[in-house]
């Protein structure tokens, strides 16, 4: 297939800025961004672009009669000056069974030359302006599946831009002859980053040849910069058989099998009759919402999933940015688990005995125990005002340095205040300091070829049967971007996988399938089920412990009893919320609002908060 570029300026990217926490009604946002070495920063927003869809391209998809991206489109290429609709990147709700099965590699062509770009928010670098290469493999299914061989973080080859795919679908329309069309969805998210711009690919194929591909990001999330992107590319084909295709297809369709069942927002009110809908999501502008759920007797009821152009045609793989709710997510499960496995004294152990960089640190960590860190408790600080320490200058060197001798050298750039674990200060270093300390240890254990991230993969997260997209991370540039896992953030999730880890966490007392995974005593403490041990304080009614966020809700606040809701947070504006009648609420957005007391309060017609 003849090679063909179409206009300029390909590709967008974010620059993380450093940004301030926010307090809201009642969380402030765990702080956490990485800022590339090669990318600026800036200290505010920038005047946003108004954009307006083009109206011509907003009407329903309907079979016969496609009204863009049409057979002609995509095999001769078209005029466009933005993104089109998102429904006509969705499979229709009247279609035909695929004539053609797809199987081997599809190749993008031009991907540096070929797109187009439109800032709503913020500023992007030069490098940031075309997509990495592609050239990936993937297998069909018998039920209409295109399914990416490799899924989660892909190191791409490109100087600024990573990769996530997820599985699309294969369809035949009526118009498109003996053509079958095909859509699927990626996420592109920054080297050394955690933001992510959620996109959609879609093109026509046959048994030997593929059209153009039609490629759009609508949605992110992050926190200053924002943008639309499309471009129209060239692409080859190279049909092949690919290995393990049937373990491919066999894992994907357990994947969903057993996923949570999942119904839209609105059937709340169907099923518990007099709740009010609006209470879930409320306090987030929309625009700034990517998906929001609320998780109760089994069922995860999902909101949200609107881009700029419609809604993305696919929710469940919808990949949101974690920021700080790694640092419970997998830096707290983490510890639970080496305290389940090595006993608990775990928690008690001295950081400076595990990372040999502490003895050249600027504080003092001879009395530090991994249980301080967690805590957000080490005693060695520069300012102790809420968040303060994080949104420095100094913590943006340790965010900018990519290696892990850099970075862990700038972990450890804080002067000793006060005695460890009697004073909450936040420092997203101090966890990886922890992550460290946790991967030395697992080594002394298990050899130096062990892995904390695998270990907690292996034994949490795929027994959970969470989405493969779960099991990888952001990790140091060390061995092309493979050095220690981050732990402060750089995780993705998907609504799956937040409402299954936040079931286990919440109900499941620490146990998959019969078996005791974390330690019960310090989940406990972590739900603040432990009246002795509830963590350090940081505002009244307001406490941190083992990474999870804690508010303390009374009479005074127009309830029976004592309430306490703990949380994980991040950022641009990420809560996952573990109420005591047993319902997950979670919302994932970026305009750094936090609240869920309305969403607390409408809960209890589902089940009471009191006993």
């Amino acid at each position: 297939m003849m090679r063909r570029k179409w206009l300029s300026l390909l590709l967008m990217a974010l620059v993380l800025p450093l940004l301030c926490a926010c307090h809201a009604q009642q969380g402030l946002s765990a702080k956490e961004t990485a800022v590339p070495k090669t990318a600026s920063t800036t200290s505010g927003e920038q005047a946003a672009t108004t954009l307006t869809p083009n109206p011509a391209l907003t009407e329903t998809v309907q079979i016969p009669g496609r009204g863009t991206l049409k057979l002609s489109d995509l095999l001769n290429g078209f005029l466009f000056d933005g993104p089109v609709d998102e429904s006509w990147l969705t499979l229709p709700d009247v279609s035909i069974p695929p004539l053609h099965r797809f199987e081997g590699t599809l190749e993008l062509m031009g991907e540096e030359s070929g797109g187009q770009i439109q800032m709503v928010r913020g500023e992007l670098e030069p490098e940031h302006r075309f997509l990495p290469e592609f050239a990936y493999q993937f297998v069909q299914t018998d039920d209409g599946w295109l399914v990416p061989v490799q899924r989660g973080l892909i190191i791409a080859d490109h100087p600024l831009w990573n990769l996530h795919l997820e599985a699309g679908r294969v369809w035949q329309e009526v118009e498109d002859g003996d053509w079958t069309r095909a859509s699927l969805p990626f996420t592109l998210s920054v080297k050394g980053g955690n933001a992510a711009f959620n996109g959609t690919l879609t093109f026509l194929f046959n048994d030997q040849a593929v059209s153009m591909v039609w490629y759009q990001v609508t949605q992110e999330t992050t926190t200053y910069t924002r943008a639309n992107l499309w471009g129209l590319l060239t692409a080859e084909y190279h049909p092949a058989a690919v290995e393990n295709a049937e373990a491919i297809r066999t894992t994907f369709a357990a994947e969903r099998a057993n996923r949570m069942p999942v119904r839209p927002i609105e059937d709340l009110a169907v099923v518990y009759p007099g709740i009010d809908i609006d209470a879930f999501g409320k306090g987030v502008t929309p625009e700034h919402m990517t998906w929001y759920g609320v998780v109760a007797e089994g069922v995860n009821y999902v909101g949200g999933c609107k881009t700029r152009f419609g809604t993305y045609p696919y929710c469940e793989a919808m990949r949101a940015t974690s920021y700080s709710t790694a640092k419970t997510a997998f830096a707290s499960v983490a510890l639970m688990v080496l305290e389940q496995e090595y006993g608990p004294g775990v928690g008690d152990l001295l950081i400076q005995d595990f990372v040999p960089e502490a003895a050249g640190s600027a504080g003092d960590w001879s009395h530090v125990t991994f249980n301080n860190a967690i805590d957000m408790a080490t005693g060695n600080y520069d300012q102790a005002g809420f968040m303060t320490d994080d949104t420095s200058e100094k913590m943006g060197s340790f965010f900018g340095a990519q290696p892990y001798a850099e970075r862990i050298q700038a972990a450890f750039n804080a002067p000793h205040q006060v005695e460890p674990g009697t004073k909450w200060v936040y420092r997203t270093s101090d966890t990886f300091i922890l992550v460290s300390a946790m991967q030395n240890f697992l080594q002394a254990k298990l050899g130096e070829h062990a892995d904390l991230f695998a270990y907690v993969t292996d034994r949490v997260y795929r027994p959970l049967v969470m989405g493969e997209g779960f099991f990888s991370t952001m990790r140091t540039e060390d061995n092309g971007w493979q050095g220690q896992a981050e732990g402060g953030y750089g995780l993705w999730w998907v609504p799956d996988d937040v409402a299954k880890l936040g079931v286990f966490l919440n109900t499941g007392n620490g146990m998959i399938r019969g078996e005791q995974v974390l330690d019960s005593a310090r989940l406990s403490a972590a739900l603040q089920r432990d009246p002795d041990d509830r963590g350090l304080p940081i505002q009244q009614n307001q406490y941190y412990n083992d990474a999870f966020w804690a508010n303390r809700y009374t009479r005074a606040n127009g309830f029976e009893c004592e309430v306490w809701v703990t949380t994980m947070q991040g950022i641009s504006g990420n809560v996952i919320a573990l109420f005591p009648n047993d319902v997950v609420y979670y919302y994932f957005s970026d305009n750094q609002e936090f609240t869920w007391l309305a969403a607390l309060r409408e809960v209890e017609a589902i089940a009471p908060l009191c006993p």
